[in-house]
């Protein structure tokens, strides 16, 4: 074998030196480009796992198990209806009181077929009245004028929202609606208001109940409706199912 000379034996050295060079820097390039393509990847299959969950059918994440209709609750209409409306309220919510027409008018319209459940969720933790403008509904309801005194503490939420004597206010509209005084009082104040409102309540915080109004057609919790005719078309939608 012809033996090298000492320039060409320096410039098989560097001819090496920068193959191993070149060979490092390929496989460096390689494992950051599988470093990519993994990333790229996980992002793509992510993205696809999004837009199939978005486009999947959904089981209603809003049918919930309400608690039973007993005779603790305030309700209006036909038990047997084809549709059956729960409400979670606060007298002292705006919101509540906008909607309130929208229900009068749903139990007008449909008559019998629909049975409508008021139940208490007084925001005492925002509304400094909410206990109490609850436990004058519960009081009222004891005397069959629930939905008088509801009629009244919606109408004029405006004048004992913020009132340091709001249950004098609630005392004159039970002199108004001419009720048992001395009854009113009593109940106005009783343990057993205050345990059911505060059942409902609790029970209402187990179905995650957050907000007030919160409404549940037949079991489902609904968004609230935008229009009165959105809100019957809802109801008139569960009638047309059965």
């Amino acid at each position: 074998m012809e033996k090298l000379t000492k320039k060409e034996r320096k410039e098989l050295k560097k001819q090496e030196w920068e193959e191993k060079l070149n060979k490092e820097k390929r496989s460096k390039m390689l494992k950051q480009i599988a470093v990519w393509a993994g990333a790229v990847f996980i992002l793509i299959v992510s993205v696809w796992g999004l837009i199939q969950i978005a486009n999947s059918p959904q089981t209603n994440p809003e049918l919930v198990k309400l608690p039973p209709i007993t005779s603790s609750d305030i309700a209006i209409g036909n038990p047997k209806a084809k549709a059956v409306l729960v409400e979670y309220a606060d007298f002292q919510c705006p919101a509540c009181a906008a909607y309130q027409p929208f229900v009068n008018q749903l139990i007008i319209d449909f008559k019998d077929n629909i049975y409508f459940v008021y139940r208490f969720f007084p925001l005492i933790q925002t509304h400094k009245n909410a206990m109490i403008s609850a436990q004058a509904g519960f009081a009222a309801h004891k005397q069959g004028k629930f939905w008088e005194m509801d009629n009244l503490l919606y109408t004029d939420q405006k004048s004992w929202e913020n009132a340091s004597n709001a249950k004098e206010i609630f005392i004159d509209y039970a002199s108004k609606l001419k009720l048992d005084m001395e009854k009113f009082q009593a109940d106005l104040e009783s343990d057993e208001g205050k345990k059911i409102i505060n059942e409902q309540y609790s029970q209402g915080l187990s179905i995650g109940v957050n907000s007030t109004p919160t409404f549940f057609l037949n079991g489902v919790k609904i968004q609230n409706p935008r229009s009165y005719n959105d809100f019957k078309q809802l109801v008139q939608n569960e009638i047309d199912k059965k």
